[in-house]
């Protein structure tokens, strides 16, 4: 009986903590004082970030259908480029981001279903989704090339993935060199957040039949951020 149990415990072990411990990765750990702040600050400052962004976004988003999935839409930036009447479908694990979602969503028009899960981790049927769009979310997410075949996984054949991130600067760069001086105090603030994450070369690698990407230079105050890319993939 002892060798049966024994042999159990280690099948068990080895079949199921691997599962465990992918599932507990991909779990967001939502925090009760950064979360709310950068609700706020994403909130408060999306007019400026309309500024930066918002002829690229209008050009990415102008032919979305009537049901679009957005992965980490925080405080809602990206309803203003959707048509009114829109389902928005939104993969956001921080729940300090919702009631400013809730709040942009009736203020543009917006049909809104909020899911509480991490890009890794999307719960829509496969093949299911035309449209999904990210901007400035791959640099966030714990596992990016997980969350990227997720991506794939749900969209339709010949469906279109649109993007707008920020990535890390040429080698031996003075941007290259602020982006990982200011790494650590950057990523703890902004939840996760990764400065010099190489996101075009995971997107470059991952299997879409049809890749456009752009790669340029967005100057502002945020510094960090400057290199960026934008473009969209198609399944």
């Amino acid at each position: 009986m002892k060798i049966v149990t024994n042999t159990f415990l280690k099948l068990y072990i080895l079949h199921f903590e691997p599962i465990k411990k992918n599932i507990m990765s991909n779990n967001f750990k939502n925090n009760a004082v950064r979360g709310p702040i950068n609700s706020w600050f994403f909130y408060f400052i999306s007019g400026y970030m309309n500024i930066l962004w918002g002829k690229s976004k209008r050009r990415l988003f102008q032919n979305h259908p009537d049901t679009v999935v957005e992965i980490g839409p925080g405080a809602g930036a990206n309803m203003r480029y959707l048509k009114k009447g829109t389902k928005l479908i939104a993969i956001e694990p921080n729940i300090h981001m919702h009631a400013n979602l809730r709040k942009s969503a009736k203020k543009y028009g917006i049909d809104l279903n909020i899911k509480s899960v991490t890009g890794e981790t999307i719960d829509l049927p496969d093949n299911s989704c035309d449209f999904v769009m990210s901007t400035l979310v791959l640099c966030t997410v714990e596992n990016p090339l997980q969350c990227v075949h997720q991506i794939k996984r749900i969209l339709k054949p010949s469906g279109e993935f649109v993007f707008i991130e920020h990535v890390n600067a040429r080698e031996n760069s003075i941007l290259g060199f602020i982006q990982n001086l200011i790494h650590k105090p950057w990523h703890w603030f902004f939840e996760g957040c990764h400065t010099n994450r190489d996101t075009a070369s995971l997107l470059e690698r991952s299997g879409f039949s049809r890749l456009e990407l752009e790669r340029y230079n967005l100057y502002s105050p945020f510094v960090p951020i400057i290199p960026q890319i934008r473009g969209k993939a198609i399944k």
